[in-house]
């Protein structure tokens, strides 16, 4: 037990701030590299694609999954955005979506004119509901997306056997869940493309936006890779209509760097994880996460459900502990959505996490007085109701 325990009160004579997330803590040990990064990028004038991009390319392919092949955009979103071009996808087909996911998983589905068919979640891991699934797959689905949301991988073996069964493309929203394993294997590694973010908040975090796409298909690689560039593999020749999407090359040179600790910082968000679990475990009324036991989560975040999540949420800031929600509506339940398909049914596990799901300070900088603190206020909250 840390030496924290010594204190009588955690809201009195003990009071710690506890971040939800502290960037700049994570950056620092590396700041003269990333500076070096910067004076050699701009000295030599180039900002987009380049060097710095090819090497992040390959290296995260080598690391991520070897074998495949990866492009590099601006952001997570047009990943999803390439990635479903790229699969040769057309307006009217279906894809199949969990519930519970960030808004942009669905966004470029619709502009691009497919049809979503959301899956509810299951309970514990709110990742895609498998028997949902396969009742949900009909003779116009062409794509299935399961999110790793959180960190952690749904039953990708499942779900690639349900794809196969019914001749379904397979795309892995893994934004959250760089370096996650199914069953020992990668995320990417089960299906056809696998999108990343790189947005600062994520694991591994640029500073700005930036995405990937990976592939062990090197033709879909390379129509995604001529889409991010207007259509063209080569200059000034447009074969299609695409987008200006490309990985700066300043942000590439960052990743390459915050690539060399990823691992390290995927094992210690783990490890803050189990610490929460054993401090947490005896407290009632309070749902923790559930972690399949074919998977490795790497924590993205930590994800507790509390019946009055406004009243919690004030209890722990006013102890100097920050939370977050991830995320407050399900997709369904989306102005948009809602606007434009109407009502999709009922997900009554999506709804549950949207409306009691907290998310509790997470990253590879917490040490376990920090995790014990906020386990401390958590049971305080609990024993003053």
């Amino acid at each position: 037990m840390p030496s924290i325990t010594k204190k009588k009160s955690v809201a009195g004579a003990l009071h710690r701030e506890v971040g939800f997330l502290d960037l700049f803590a994570i950056l620092a040990p590396d700041w003269p590299l990333y500076q070096q990064a910067f004076e050699r990028v701009t000295r030599n004038t180039a900002f987009i694609r380049g060097a710095e991009c090819q090497r992040f390319e390959e290296a995260f392919a080598e690391w991520a999954l070897p074998g495949s092949q990866v492009l590099g955009c601006a952001n997570g979103t047009d990943a999803l955005r390439l990635a479903i071009r790229a699969l040769g996808l057309k307006a009217g087909d279906e894809a199949i979506v969990p519930a519970m996911t960030f808004f942009a998983t669905v966004e470029p589905l619709v502009e691009l004119g497919l049809v979503p068919r959301l899956v509810d979640v299951e309970e514990g891991t709110w990742l895609m509901d498998l028997k949902q699934l396969e009742r949900a797959v009909g003779p116009k689905t062409k794509l299935i997306v399961p999110v790793h949301l959180y960190g952690q991988s749904p039953q990708m073996d499942r779900i690639r056997e349900v794809a196969d069964g019914h001749n379904c493309f397979v795309l892995e929203d893994a934004a959250q869940a760089q370096g996650a394993l199914w069953k020992g294997k990668p995320v990417g590694y089960w299906g056809d493309v696998a999108t990343f973010s790189f947005f600062p908040g994520k694991n591994l975090g640029a500073f700005g936006d930036a995405g990937a796409l990976l592939s062990k298909n090197a033709d879909i690689v390379a129509r995604a890779r001529a889409l991010s560039n207007h259509g063209g593999a080569q200059k000034y020749q447009h074969d299609e209509f695409g987008y200006n999407s490309r990985l700066d090359n300043l942000q590439a040179a960052f990743l390459n760097i915050k690539l060399n600790r990823i691992d390290e910082w995927n094992a210690k968000r783990r490890q803050v994880a189990l610490w929460y679990s054993q401090y947490l475990a005896d407290i009632p009324y309070l749902s923790l996460p559930v972690e399949n036991i074919n998977a490795e989560s790497v924590y993205h975040l930590y994800v507790v459900l509390v019946e009055d999540r406004p009243r919690f949420q004030e209890f722990l800031a006013k102890r100097g502990v920050q939370t977050g929600v991830h995320y407050p509506k399900a997709i369904h339940q989306q102005p948009a959505v809602l606007r434009y398909f109407g009502d999709l049914g009922n997900f009554p596990n999506a709804e549950k996490v949207a409306a009691h799901g907290v998310s509790l300070p997470m990253g590879p900088t917490l040490s376990e007085e920090d995790v014990f603190y906020v386990s401390e206020v958590i049971r305080e909250y609990y024993e003053a109701k």
